[in-house]
């Protein structure tokens, strides 16, 4: 079964009626639009010199493709990686891989992005594999599924690690979840999001559910693995995703979404959930090597991204009332030490995706799941002034 994203960034084009830009209840202010015309746009990376890079999972190809009829999607080389800088962006890398169905939605491709130098670290997700390893997509998808690097203009990438190929030799959820009659197959990649550390960088593998960490040789180890929680279901929920009426439950897997390292020294990873995409369901967890990650944060709905303010925790929410309910707007949401909740902006953010922090600014990927061309809502990267 062709898993196309299987974060489930799905809001669909409906959600354009969503709205004009405006201010959430935290009063952070208006949000302005600094990059538009982005092909589904994901994780960003502020540079130290202000420089913001977004990475664009593009809009998938023609060059061959899988399935049929409306999930029927396609390989090209329409990835890149955004450079916002000075009031202008640019595409600093392009020809990176790329899979969509013909609407160019809800792509997978490049999910995030560090620059060193001039070297483009770039996630590459991987949404097709099978139990092998393998996607079917050919010479263009092989580096799927892989932590890459590239210098820029067109892309040319080496593969630093293959976190598909770590997971099918070590599954460690061990397929847990509610199994392959519900899309979930026991071997299952999609690498999301990463971030330096401790030389290396640490990875959350949405679909293994799985925090992992690469040294700088491009060695993979486990850091965390994250459980699932069980879900009662309504009939509604049921009708919805297509579960016959006599099951009454589901386990429902994590699917981590992001990861960043907090002021601790701790890494902080927040998940999306998996189906029904229950609201309030998704957490942020805090991870140590060596030990067992314990739940920092609960209460969220469909977490896209977190990063930190100071001392204090921001969630992005993709969907405020949940992926399965009608078209909502998304949140982003400021948590402070002592557990203190501000929504600093809601209305006017659509599939946000990713989120950075600068001295004064924070950044978001909006319209994320949106291409940079045709009829409806395009890609964006939009500021808000950060709180204090």
């Amino acid at each position: 079964m062709l898993r196309l994203d299987k974060l489930a960034l799905a809001a669909g084009a409906a959600a354009a009626c969503l709205a004009p830009l405006a201010a959430g209840a935290g009063g952070a202010g208006r949000l302005t639009v600094i990059a538009r015309d982005l092909n589904n746009p994901r994780k960003l990376f502020l540079a130290p010199n202000g420089a913001l890079y977004v990475a664009e999972a593009g809009a998938g190809g023609r060059d061959r493709c899988l399935g049929a009829g409306a999930g029927r999607a396609c390989i090209g080389l329409t990835g890149s990686i955004t450079e916002i800088a000075g009031g202008e962006q640019r595409r600093v890398v392009v020809g990176l891989p790329s899979v969509s169905t013909l609407d160019e939605q809800r792509a997978a491709g490049p999910a995030d992005v560090l620059v060193r130098g001039r070297a483009y670290d770039v996630l590459l997700q991987d949404t097709a594999m099978n139990d092998r390893g393998d996607n079917g997509l050919g010479a263009e998808g092989r580096k799927l599924g892989s932590l890459a690097s590239t210098p820029p203009g067109l892309a040319a990438p080496r593969v630093i690690a293959s976190l598909s190929a770590y997971e099918v030799a070590h599954n460690p959820d061990h397929g847990a979840g509610p199994g392959p009659a519900f899309g979930n197959p026991p071997i299952d990649s999609d690498p999301y999001a990463f971030t330096p550390y401790r030389g290396g960088f640490a990875v959350v593998d949405a679909a293994g559910n799985d925090l992992l960490q690469v040294s700088a040789k491009g060695a993979v180890s486990l850091l965390a693995v994250f459980p699932t929680q069980t879900a009662r279901l309504t009939p509604a929920k049921r009708r919805r995703f297509g579960i016959p009426a006599s099951v009454r439950s589901i386990l429902v897997q994590s699917v981590p979404s992001s990861v960043t390292v907090g002021p601790d020294g701790a890494l902080y990873v927040g998940e999306l959930t998996g189906v029904p995409f229950k609201r309030g369901a998704a957490r942020v967890w805090r991870a140590v090597p060596g030990r067992k990650p314990s739940v920092y944060a609960s209460g969220f709905t469909n977490i896209s991204d977190v990063a930190f303010l100071g001392r204090s925790l921001l969630v992005l929410e993709i969907a405020s009332r949940g992926l399965a309910a009608p078209p909502s707007p998304g949140a982003l949401i400021r948590v402070e030490p002592g557990g203190k909740r501000t929504v600093l902006a809601s209305r006017g953010l659509v599939e946000p995706t990713g989120l950075a922090v600068g001295r004064g600014s924070i950044y978001v990927s909006n319209y994320g799941t949106s291409p940079g061309a045709g009829a409806g809502p395009h890609g964006q990267v939009v500021r808000l002034t950060a709180p204090g």
